[in-house]
């Protein structure tokens, strides 16, 4: 068996140059999504509360990005916009060198989100246009390995950049964000690859253009109720985590990001063979599996004995795998959902709406998990079980795929 069967690795031939445009992406967002919040402060000298703040307000300004990413991605070809919204960050990145007050840092924010929010529809739609069929899955899961991969070893290239030049060094991790995009933007541009292939029959009779077809396709509409719920867990670990382990239970100030290692190796090692392995499975039935082991992993986490240091590092170690196994089962899966369910001509606009309800996820998430972790140390961990049986129950009516 060959070393790319083994590890469930899509055939890559005649797309090396968007596999290298992945890394480097990602490598880029590595370097500089650690530092995020820290950099407007100790580089910019902008308090802690109103850096967050702006954020905030940049990413709601930013909301309207995916669903306007869906027509431009349909008319002007998921390639074109992949390499525009690239283009977009590398102008905001170098913004930020120069910026000093809040409200460039809002402008400069939002126009950095509106970059992320035309990119991913467009990504999702190019990846759908270059694999092979029947190797989507893979695609989209050797693309979030090399995300994660990026994200490490970017977050230990900052890390060092930092440490050895202190505010010159928050300066090099953002012109070199900056200068990832272009790289990127410069390798997708150069692909030529096949025109998108034709549109397949329409699976009812909705078949039209716009974002009224697409609301009116009734299985999606139930897979948008899912990206939502799947995205809040996802966001859970990233927001909920630390403050839980550290502020709730009394734990390491060091044990979050022992889980979040662990978190991270496990994907890159496991969700290429994982995706590979899943080929043969209905994805709705997937993603089944995917909120069951999801809500598992809460009711773990909501669990952990609080008096005993010892036993909640396991219990916390056990949830974080249970978490992971379900991110593996569902990141590749819903994507390539979409795909299945989506007419070639209106790729764009599905995934436009997933990146709407992402970036709804991403603003409502942490004003209420910190709510209910205020409430209750179970409380958010118990509510996001119920969601994901919430979403376990939608998806038992989509049809095929």
């Amino acid at each position: 068996m060959a070393a790319t069967e083994l590890l469930g690795l899509p055939r890559t031939r005649g797309r090396l140059p968007l596999v290298a445009a992945q890394a480097v992406d990602a490598l880029g967002t590595g370097l500089f999504l650690p530092f995020a919040v820290v950099y407007f402060h100790a580089a910019k000298d902008i308090p802690l509360p109103a850096v967050g703040g702006a954020l905030s307000a940049a990413a709601l300004l930013a909301l309207p990005a995916g669903p306007l990413a869906g027509p431009l991605v349909d008319r002007l070809g998921a390639r074109r916009v992949v390499v525009i919204a690239n283009l977009l960050r590398v102008f905001t990145f170098a913004g930020y060198v120069v910026a000093g007050s809040l409200w460039q840092l809002v402008v400069l924010a939002a126009l950095t989100f509106w970059g992320e929010g035309l990119f991913w529809p467009a990504s999702g739609a190019l990846v759908a246009q270059v694999a092979d069929d029947g190797q989507r899955g893979r695609w989209y899961a050797m693309d979030r390995a090399l995300r994660n991969v990026g994200i490490g070893a970017g977050g230990l290239a900052g890390g060092v950049l930092v440490a050895w030049g202190g505010t010159a060094g928050y300066t090099g991790i953002v012109l070199a964000n900056a200068a990832t995009f272009l790289v990127a933007a410069g390798l997708v541009a150069s692909w030529r690859g096949p025109a998108a292939a034709p549109a397949p029959p329409p699976r009812a009779p909705t078949a039209g253009a716009g974002y009224r077809a697409v609301l009116a396709d009734r299985s999606f509409r139930r897979v948008l109720l899912t990206v939502f719920v799947f995205a809040l867990c996802d966001l859970a670990f990233t927001v909920l985590l630390s403050a839980y382990v550290i502020d709730t239970l009394g734990l390491p100030s060091w044990q979050p990001g022992i889980l979040f290692a662990g978190n991270t190796v496990l994907v890159v090692v496991g969700q290429t063979v994982v995706a590979s392995r899943l080929a043969g499975y209905r994805k709705p039935r997937v993603l089944q599996v995917a909120a069951a082991v999801w809500a598992l992993s809460f009711v773990l986490f909501a669990v952990v004995p609080r008096a005993v240091p010892g036993a909640a590092i396991v219990v916390l170690t056990v949830a974080t795998a249970v978490f992971t196994a379900a991110e593996l089962l569902q990141a590749p899966t819903s994507s390539a959902l979409t795909v299945a369910l989506a007419p070639a001509h209106l790729r764009g606009r599905y995934f436009g709406l997933e990146e709407l309800l992402w970036g709804a996820a991403r603003v409502i998430a942490p004003v209420t998990f910190t709510a209910l972790l205020a409430g209750s140390a179970w409380l958010p961990w118990l509510v996001l079980a119920g969601c994901c049986a919430l979403a376990f129950s939608v998806l038992k009516d989509i049809p095929g795929a």
